[in-house]
């Protein structure tokens, strides 16, 4: 089954960090975009097998 949800993870230019991150967390990812970023912080929208 595939959900969605926010995650929030430290801001990164680099698509494989971001990648890296999500897996980190258990997530893994179907398809990932980014909703919002500031200084430190980087705000995705993720689809993700469960």
């Amino acid at each position: 089954m595939i959900k969605s949800d926010i995650v929030k993870i430290e801001f990164t230019k680099d698509n494989q960090k971001i990648e890296d991150i999500l897996k980190a967390k258990g997530i893994k990812p179907v398809r990932w975009a980014v909703v919002s970023v500031d200084e430190k912080e980087m705000v995705l929208s993720v689809s993700f097998e469960y």
